[in-house]
């Protein structure tokens, strides 16, 4: 083995253990998001089951303080911290697979079958009814 293939093959292998670190800190990222969302959902719940009158205030933390807002305000922001935190896993979901997908082609692996899967927008849900 030559000095050019000793080196290309340590390359080789940092990369991929740079590729494998940022799939597990997204597995970490995509878990801290989930209980996130999980939290906000609770919360939300809580604030509609709890507090059925629209003009009720309630005591909301947003970061690391806690303020006393009314219902619709405090329901309207845990709704857009939902959003965010949605658009956010779908982010890291999708470079996942791109970080796996080149993981597995600096292993020499074959690609993952349906990995890249998407699933059907609305308007082709509908347009598939109108044709069945």
């Amino acid at each position: 083995m030559s000095v050019s293939d000793k080196q290309k093959t340590i390359e080789i292998l940092r990369d991929t253990e740079r590729i494998g670190d940022k799939v597990l800190m997204h597995k970490q990222e995509l878990i801290a998001l989930d209980k996130r969302r999980q939290e906000t959902r609770e919360a939300t719940r809580t604030i509609r089951n709890n507090f059925p009158k629209e003009d009720a205030k309630v005591w909301i933390t947003v970061g690391s303080l806690l303020i006393k807002m009314k219902r619709t305000k405090a329901l309207e922001l845990l709704e857009k911290d939902a959003v965010q935190i949605e658009k956010e896993i779908i982010r890291i979901r999708a470079e996942q697979k791109v970080l796996v997908s080149k993981q597995r082609d600096l292993e020499h692996d074959t690609p993952l079958r349906g990995f890249d899967l998407k699933p059907l927008s609305d308007a082709e849900i509908s347009a598939l009814r109108a044709n069945i």
